[in-house]
């Protein structure tokens, strides 16, 4: 896995064509660059905790309407994608769960900026670019 160190943005190039996830995947991305940017200037935990608590709740809503759209349109792809959201949402809630615990270490803006970032670009770049070409064809007929 490359690392990041937070320096990735919302960009056409993740753009699925379906407005409503290209939307939410965009708000991602955004919230993820307002996390790494409190991390950067070094801000109070409470902001950071804030900045993670926003970023959980959006990733959450928004595999769920992502699933939805999977499943109405009988995307084959739904099951890989649901185990994606696991692994994400697992290493999210274990990161949140050692800075809740232990505080704002090195360790955690670590995984924040490497293993998150890093999941995110991917995932949006490879898996929901398959469903966004699948999705496009089934509309289209």
């Amino acid at each position: 896995m490359k690392q990041t160190h937070g320096k990735i943005g919302w960009s056409n190039q993740y753009k699925v064509n379906i407005p409503t996830l290209d939307a939410q995947h965009k708000q991602l991305f955004n919230t993820y660059t307002d996390l790494n940017q409190a991390l950067k200037e070094g801000l109070r935990p409470s902001v950071i905790k804030d900045t993670l608590d926003r970023l959980h709740l959006y990733v959450s809503r928004h595999f769920t309407m992502e699933e939805k759209y999977m499943r109405e349109s009988g995307y084959p792809g739904l099951d890989q994608q649901m185990e994606a959201h696991t692994y994400f949402s697992t290493v999210f809630n274990e990161i949140l769960g050692e800075f809740n615990s232990e505080g704002l270490t090195p360790g955690i803006v670590k995984k924040i900026q490497n293993e998150l970032g890093q999941w995110l670009t991917d995932h949006v770049s490879e898996l929901d670019m398959e469903f966004g070409r699948f999705y496009s064809t089934i509309k289209k007929g």
